[in-house]
């Protein structure tokens, strides 16, 4: 990551006010991947983080330099390397404890009902068609029979979260140089 920030300019700053300025980053420049390059997925590859990976290294596995995390984490508009980014096992466990005070307690609360519309599936051609479903009131979910309803627990919600942080798009290395130096022209520059 430390290689990004090299891309944003100098500004001479006054800290204390007392008159003696220096020299630091400019941090507050911003750059995002457009929309109509991000979703064509001509320029990119589909990828599921596993357990231990983090940006550094996917950018590293991908790129074959772990300096690229910056590119791995906005190119999938993740801004915080640390809450943007799936959490596993030991991890995941503390975030539920510190959120809900236990796991048990977790998977006791009821987070929404849902009625499910249609379930997962896959196409002839492996096209995956992902579960739709509406959420419920507690009257209109206890009417459902068992097949058209679903009780999401607290725990349960926060695995779908985790799950849909785990899947990211890889921008194709033919595109690196091209990227690089736009990142490094609209940083500098301002544009």
């Amino acid at each position: 990551m430390s290689r990004y920030f090299t891309y944003f300019p100098n500004v001479q700053h006054d800290l204390t006010n007392n008159g003696q300025r220096v020299l630091l980053r400019n941090i507050m420049r911003r750059f995002s991947v457009l929309p109509s390059v991000s979703n064509n997925k001509k320029v990119y590859s589909e990828y599921t983080i596993q357990a231990g990976e983090r940006p550094d290294t996917v950018a590293r596995k991908y790129y074959g330099d772990p300096g690229l995390a910056w590119l791995v984490l906005l190119f999938n508009e993740k801004h915080d390397a640390i809450f943007d980014w799936p959490l596993f096992n030991y991890d995941f466990d503390q975030y539920i404890k510190g959120k809900y005070g236990s796991i048990p307690a977790a998977q006791a609360e009821v987070y929404e009902y849902r009625k499910v519309l249609t379930e997962k599936r896959t196409k002839t051609d492996g096209t995956i068609v992902q579960k739709r479903y509406v959420v419920v009131d507690q009257t209109t979910y206890n009417s459902l029979s068992e097949s058209q309803r679903e009780l999401i627990t607290a725990y349960d919600w926060e695995l779908e979260q985790q799950e849909k942080k785990r899947q990211i798009k890889i921008l194709d290395k033919i595109y690196l140089p091209q990227v690089k130096e736009e990142v490094k022209y609209i940083l500098r520059n301002g544009i």
